[in-house]
């Protein structure tokens, strides 16, 4: 059986060809990663992707799509991306078994593929079988999942939790969102806790700074070059030490850690929680130098009861490719 699986971001889309005998045997045959601004919709990218490996699109088997956005009646319009993906669209590219899913349910589905070298720890603790799993991921966006197991199989429960509201923890924070509240009518954790959310504090601490502290014209200057400007700034905090993006990036990696916390709280997730997504591999030396653990367990009288849950970055951003697979593989043996 031949399957096509695809995690379709906000920025980019990766497809996969994987080639299953059972659930538990599989071959990843190709993948390929797109720019999604480079076409105007998805079926584009699908039959560049088969075309590069020479197959038509008879051949596929079986889809599945891990995409970010809430998916309503079997179709799901971005919320980053000007596009809309529907099942009976792809339907119509002569693919009978079809199936979108939300992107952090396809991490969910892909975590017990990983290896050991695919995940670092950041608090160890022992993982409780069966106990429920949490998955956090700053990127485009800022992905929420849930896991729980069904008496066969973890079964991932996705969730549109980046979008709650941002809590400040101190008064540098409360300044923070008072700022963003000048152009948004309200401030979701999105707005800091992903690419965009790291850019958003670093225009506060610019026009917040501290004694002593100038824009850096030669970033500025790449910044208005540059599409990718959270990279810029991390660059020039880890590499470059400036003093306004080494802020901006501190704040963004203690209200990380204060979201992680959160979620924590209000999932208690003993079988592990697992931060994903491509910004926090990047950000490893930031994520493991004490600063995110203080702010996740910086929690009154909760602080030591967020000790015992086990606590993972998943290195591997292709998990969501491998998931989407295995769901196609689960969804089409046991229907669900």
């Amino acid at each position: 059986m031949l399957v096509l699986s695809g995690d379709i971001g906000g920025t980019n889309s990766r497809l996969q060809l994987t080639e299953f005998q059972s659930s538990q045997d599989f071959q990843v045959k190709a993948r390929g990663q797109f720019l999604n601004s480079q076409f105007e919709d998805f079926a584009l990218i699908v039959r560049q992707f088969l075309k590069q490996h020479h197959l038509e699109q008879s051949a596929i088997e079986r889809c599945c799509l891990a995409v970010a956005g809430p998916i309503v009646d079997g179709a799901v319009q971005f919320t980053n991306l000007p596009w809309m993906i529907s099942e009976r669209e792809l339907q119509g590219l002569n693919w009978k078994r079809v199936k979108l899913i939300n992107d952090f349910e396809a991490v969910g589905y892909g975590l017990d593929t990983l290896r050991p070298e695919a995940l670092q720890v950041l608090q160890a603790a022992p993982k409780q079988p069966g106990q429920v799993r949490a998955i956090l991921g700053a990127g485009t966006g800022l992905g929420v999942a849930i896991s729980v197991w069904n008496g066969r199989h973890y079964q991932v429960i996705p969730t549109e939790g980046g979008h709650v509201d941002f809590a400040p923890t101190d008064e540098e924070q409360f300044a923070l969102l008072m700022h963003l509240r000048k152009k948004l009518h309200r401030v979701s954790i999105e707005r800091l806790v992903s690419g965009q959310g790291l850019v958003n504090i670093y225009d506060f601490a610019r026009q917040n700074p501290l004694f002593g502290e100038s824009e850096h014209l030669e970033l500025k200057r790449e910044l208005f070059n540059t599409p990718d400007k959270a990279a810029i700034i991390s660059q020039y905090a880890t590499v470059h030490h400036d003093p306004i993006a080494m802020r901006a990036l501190d704040l963004f990696v203690r209200i990380y850690g204060a979201c992680a916390g959160n979620l924590a709280l209000t999932t208690l997730p003993f079988g592990g929680l697992y931060v994903v997504g491509g910004i926090a591999p990047k950000l490893l030396p930031q994520l493991m130098d004490g600063r995110f653990l203080r702010a996740y367990g910086d929690k009154g009288r909760m602080s030591n009861l967020l000790k015992t849950i086990p606590m993972e970055v998943v290195l591997d951003t292709e998990v969501g490719l491998q998931g989407a697979a295995n769901y196609a593989a689960l969804f089409l043996s046991e229907g669900v």
